[in-house]
């Protein structure tokens, strides 16, 4: 018996059983609406629930009790698979459709700058206007845990950190910590709605205001074609791994520079950041001396669906419990604002992004996930709209977004 239950604990079982279950319920059609590789996330949650709420209530002694804890310490599975498949998912995107980047930059450049900057502003108002008049009528809510909220619900670890440094500019000693204590608890209430939401969305959107996906892609691939006619094209070479890990090497440098914003704190990308903009870079130049950053397309398809899977899997088993835990508990009334907050600001993205700017869906989608600052929204829009092209899209609105996001959690204090 304790064999088993260190088998049905054990976190390879789970990751693969999440994938397995995730992928089939991708598979299952509402009219032509499917989750496809999303579809692991919602298999992890309930997986990653189920997994934690049996261990919280195994008792020390008990029967399985030793797995119990090792599920509890690790979340369900290691932080390190999180960050290997996302890196992996990362690098391996960059590089596929980084020789394309110059080509979107050239027509789509400055929209992209404003839709990133645009989600965590609106964002930020929703949370502002909430707190006024929802959520501080609620004494077990005050304005510490709203900017947890709102870094949550952007998926943003670097606001995060900064309302943390900015609390320490408001309060001190046993008020400071009960402050941290706060903004944490906001961050973790909302950080896994705003993973959900902007994966549904980025989902529903197409369908809603009646977007043909596949006429979007034909058209973006025409434009794509057009724009990028008079570049110089590289030969593909064979899937090297010394490169890949060159290249995530330096972008993994590249995201912890922190560049100095004076009185409100430093930026920086961080390392996912840092190796998608490294990816982009490199094989936007193509070839630097013997070295070819230009590889088998088909090989990059197979490396980044790969870690694309793993990664939804494993961001779904991580913070299942928190999603059901914060839909059940105190957390309810943070969680569906948190919805609000992330969801309106989405959506104003969309109206703006498709019908001011006129910017193809399937580049769109990619911005508004960077807007977001959501590699799992990043995954939906890949899977969604069935091109790898939503990726240069991110690349270029999410740097803005995490430096908008840092600014905002700065000033949240004098603005609230």
């Amino acid at each position: 018996m304790v064999t088993l239950i260190s088998v049905l604990t054990n976190q390879f079982f789970l990751i693969f059983l999440a994938i397995a279950l995730g992928l089939l319920l991708g598979k299952v059609k509402i009219g032509n609406f499917s989750l496809g590789v999303s579809g692991g996330i919602f298999s992890g949650i309930v997986l990653g629930y189920i997994a934690q709420a049996w261990a919280k209530g195994v008792q020390e002694g008990a029967l399985g009790y030793s797995s119990a804890t090792n599920v509890l310490k690790t979340g369900v599975v290691s932080n390190l698979f999180f960050t290997f498949f996302l890196m992996l998912f990362l690098v391996s995107i960059g590089m596929k459709v980084g020789g394309s980047i110059g080509a979107i930059f050239k027509k789509y450049g400055v929209k992209f700058v404003v839709i990133g900057v645009m989600i965590p502003v609106i964002s930020m108002i929703v949370s502002v206007v909430a707190y006024h008049l929802v959520l501080k009528g609620n004494p077990a809510v005050t304005e510490y845990e709203t900017i947890g909220m709102f870094a949550g619900a952007m998926t943003s670890t670097p606001a995060y950190g900064t309302a943390l440094d900015a609390a320490g500019h408001v309060v001190s000693g046993d008020a400071l910590e009960a402050a941290s204590s706060a903004i944490s608890l906001g961050y973790t209430v909302a950080f896994p709605i705003g993973v959900l939401v902007i994966v549904v969305m980025i989902s529903l959107l197409p369908k809603l205001f009646g977007i043909d996906v596949a006429a979007e892609k034909a058209a973006y691939d025409k434009e794509l074609q057009a724009d990028a006619s008079g570049e110089k094209k590289l030969k593909d070479g064979p899937l090297d791994f010394m490169v890949l890990a060159l290249v995530a090497a330096i972008g993994i440098l590249i995201g912890n520079i922190k560049i100095p914003l004076g009185s409100f704190g430093e930026f920086s990308l961080g390392a996912a950041g840092g190796i998608l903009v490294s990816a982009l870079i490199f094989s936007y130049i193509g070839k630097i001396g013997p070295i070819n950053f230009r590889m088998d397309q088909k090989a990059l398809g197979i490396l980044y669906q790969t870690g694309l899977t793993f990664f939804m899997a494993v961001v779904g088993l991580r913070y299942g419990y928190d999603v059901v835990n914060s839909l059940m508990g105190s957390g309810l009334q943070l969680a569906i604002v948190a919805i609000f907050v992330e969801g309106i600001a989405v959506l104003i993205a969309f109206l703006v992004g498709h019908k001011v700017f006129k910017i193809n869906w399937v580049i769109l989608s990619g911005a508004i996930a960077g807007g977001c600052t959501s590699a799992p929204g990043l995954g939906a829009a890949i899977s969604a709209t069935g091109s790898e092209e939503p990726t240069a899209g991110y690349g270029a609105a999410q740097p803005f977004a995490i430096l908008a996001n840092v600014l905002l959690a700065t000033l949240f204090f004098n603005i609230v």
